[in-house]
């Protein structure tokens, strides 16, 4: 089934999709795509890199009257926030206008443009509700409204600002959250605000295991010997391009400089924290993406948004504190079909967290030992 087959009529975004050379839908946008060109209220359940951003902007676009402050699209950072709008921008033309929204830069800037005419506004919940604060974002001709990315949404604490949001619109809206996980105050939310008519649409439980992400864990006897079985790891698996997650700023600067300063480590690193200023972080992801760094230590927090093609290691240096935060993690890697590897460490004291994460995601983790561990281990065996 094509793109036209699901009701796309618009021929600049066939043309659009053909150069991006886009030719058949992902299982997402099959299903979502017809729900939403009919009007439907969707919650939708698909991790990301599945092809979901596609999924709720095509038919927008598709729908689109051409008035003011049509489609609003809340999103938790601001990385995601022009990935959004880059998509938005690919597929329309200089008929359709759209603005990302965000803080840290020029609010003056936004409110000029906002003022001109935008269509489609993709924005955090903290800014837009600023503009609307100050009568500068008028929502009333709002006619579609997403949240992508809700579990993140909900993590970085901004349910209370989506909830204002959303009450603030008066007009009739077509309602989508698109998320990874659903908690059960998403769920009442969807159905409030769709006054319980909406579609689900679940294509998580295969995609939580991340199908072509091969899973290990090396168990570590000390917290001593943790960096060591780290550099050993690194050494076996030489990865062209990984990510680092750890579980605090202060880790991440620790693992950073003591990487940095090791002779032993070929790795080139950079760190990605909620400390670095925008022009910074933005600086350090394009290198990464550039691969002039190929090894990027981030938390989880500082990591929201990320969406990065081509990373061939995920390394879970700490094991997450919760287990959608593992699913969150190697998701990053084996995109669009891309073969990947998630590699954790774990501390004997930490396996019950690591259980808890193979319930979630139903499959199990293989355990995985250096030749050092193996020599370690058989000169302490009693005999």
């Amino acid at each position: 089934m094509n793109f036209k087959e699901l009701g796309i009529k618009r021929i600049e975004t066939i043309n659009a999709l053909n150069e991006l050379n886009i030719t058949y839908p992902t299982p997402v946008q099959e299903q979502a795509i017809p729900l939403i060109l009919g009007g439907h209220n969707i919650m939708a359940q698909s991790k990301t890199g599945t092809g979901k951003t596609l999924a709720f902007v095509i038919p927008i676009i598709e729908r689109l009257s051409f008035q003011s402050n049509e489609a609003l699209i809340l999103v938790p950072t601001r990385e995601l926030a022009k990935q959004v709008n880059n998509v938005v921008k690919d597929l329309g033309n200089s008929k359709i206008k759209s603005q990302t929204v965000y803080g840290g830069v020029s609010i003056n800037n936004q409110i000029r443009k906002l003022e001109q005419g935008i269509h489609i506004i993709v924005g955090t919940p903290g800014r837009i509700i600023d503009l609307y604060k100050r009568r500068k974002l008028n929502l009333a001709n709002i006619k579609f409204v997403v949240l992508d990315e809700g579990d993140r949404l909900w993590d970085m604490g901004f349910a209370p600002d989506v909830k204002y949001i959303l009450n603030q619109i008066k007009s009739k809206y077509q309602f989508m959250l698109f998320s990874a996980t659903l908690d059960y105050d998403m769920r009442e939310l969807v159905k409030k605000y769709s006054k319980n008519k909406f579609d689900f649409l679940n294509l998580s439980r295969d995609d939580l295991t991340v199908k072509n992400t091969l899973q290990f864990y090396y168990l570590i006897d000390r917290f001593e010997q943790k960096f060591k079985t780290f550099l050993e790891i690194l050494r076996k698996e030489r990865p062209k391009h990984a990510l680092v997650f750890v579980n605090t700023k202060k880790t991440a600067n620790w693992l950073f400089n003591r990487l940095k300063s090791n002779k032993g480590n070929h790795n080139k690193i950079g760190l990605i924290s909620g400390n670095l200023s925008q022009f910074q972080r933005e600086k350090i992801l394009k290198e990464y993406r550039d691969h002039k760094i190929n090894m990027l230590i981030a938390t989880d927090v500082a990591a929201r948004g990320l969406d990065i093609e081509n990373i061939s290691h995920v390394f879970n240096y700490d094991v997450p504190k919760f287990p959608e935060n593992y699913v969150h993690r190697i998701g990053r890697t084996s995109r669009m079909n891309k073969r990947g590897i998630a590699i954790t460490l774990c501390l004997k004291d930490e396996y019950e967290y690591l259980c808890h994460i193979e319930g979630l995601i139903d499959k199990e983790i293989r355990l995985k030992t250096l030749e050092s561990q193996k020599r370690a281990r058989h000169r302490f065996t009693i005999y």
